[in-house]
C-alpha cells in the first residue's frame, strides 16, 4: 500500500463499509465530506491535510501510520455510531494536572493549519486536533507539538501535508529551520516555517525557497520562534 488512499480503501473494505458509510463517519469526526470526496481520496492517492486526522480517526488506525505508512498501524479504538470529534476523544485520556496526557513518553499534541496570513502565514488551530505517538527525539519535552503544513512556500524541503514535528524549548540559531509564531489580539495564531539565517534585536533574518527570497520578520511581530526538529511526510 503506496498511498494513503489505497490505505484508506484497503481499511474501508476491511470494515465492510461503503465509501457513503465512511463518508458519514469522517463528518461525524468533525470533517463534513461526501462519498465522491472519499473516492476521490482512494483514486487520487491523497487528501487535505486537514481531513486526515478524521479519517484516521473514522477508520480506528494512527494518524502516523495513515499518512506515512510508518509506525503502529492501530490507532485509538472507536465504537459503532459513536465517532466523536477528536478534541473530545482526547480528554478520555488520563491528564495530568496541566490537562495534558501524562506520562514520559506521553502523545504528542497536532495542531491543524489553514492559508489565512501574509508572507504564505498559516493559521494555527487553537486547541490540538489529534494526538499522536511522540517521537522519540521529542520524549521528555512536554510542550512539544507537531503541525500541518498547509502552504508551499518552502518546497521542496516542506509540502503540504508534511506533518512538522516542533520544540518550542529548544535554543535557535543561523542554520536551523523554525516555526515563527504571531498571536493576534483575538486570539489568533499565525505561523510561518522558515530557515533562520540571523538574528537581531529587530527581527529576525529568514530564507524561504518557493519563490526564493531572503527577507527579514520585525520580532515585535513574530514574537517566538520554535526549532522545528523534523517531519513526517504526507505519503510514503
Amino acid at each position: 500500500m503506496t498511498t494513503l488512499g489505497e490505505r484508506v480503501k484497503t481499511e474501508r473494505e476491511a470494515k465492510g463499509w461503503s465509501q457513503a458509510e465512511l463518508a458519514r463517519r469522517v463528518t461525524r469526526a468533525g470533517y463534513s465530506i461526501t462519498q465522491g470526496g472519499i473516492a476521490q481520496i482512494e483514486r487520487r492517492g491523497d487528501t487535505e491535510p486537514k481531513s486526515i486526522v478524521q479519517l484516521a480517526q473514522a477508520l480506528g488506525v494512527s494518524v502516523t501510520w495513515l499518512q506515512s505508512n510508518r509506525g503502529d498501524r492501530m490507532g485509538r479504538p472507536v465504537e459503532d455510531d459513536s465517532v466523536l470529534p477528536l478534541p473530545e476523544l482526547g480528554k478520555r485520556r488520563r491528564l495530568d494536572a496541566a490537562g495534558r496526557p501524562g506520562g514520559r513518553a506521553a502523545p504528542m499534541q497536532v495542531f491543524s493549519s489553514a492559508q489565512g496570513g501574509s508572507e504564505g502565514a498559516m493559521i494555527l488551530s487553537n486547541e490540538p486536533v489529534a494526538w499522536i505517538p511522540r517521537d522519540a527525539r521529542l520524549e521528555g519535552v512536554s510542550e512539544a507539538y507537531g503541525c500541518f503544513v498547509s502552504g508551499d512556500s518552502m518546497e521542496p524541503a516542506y509540502e503540504r501535508g508534511n506533518l512538522l514535528l516542533v520544540n518550542p524549548t529548544a535554543s535557535v540559531g543561523p542554520g536551523d529551520d523554525c516555526l515563527f509564531l504571531r498571536e493576534t489580539a483575538d486570539g489568533t495564531r499565525y505561523v510561518l516555517v522558515k530557515r533562520l539565517l540571523k538574528v537581531s534585536a529587530q527581527g529576525w533574518t529568514v530564507r524561504q525557497y518557493n519563490p526564493a527570497k531572503t527577507y527579514t520578520l520585525p520580532r515585535k511581530e513574530w514574537q517566538k520562534a520554535h526549532l522545528v526538529i523534523g517531519k513526517y511526510n504526507r505519503t510514503s
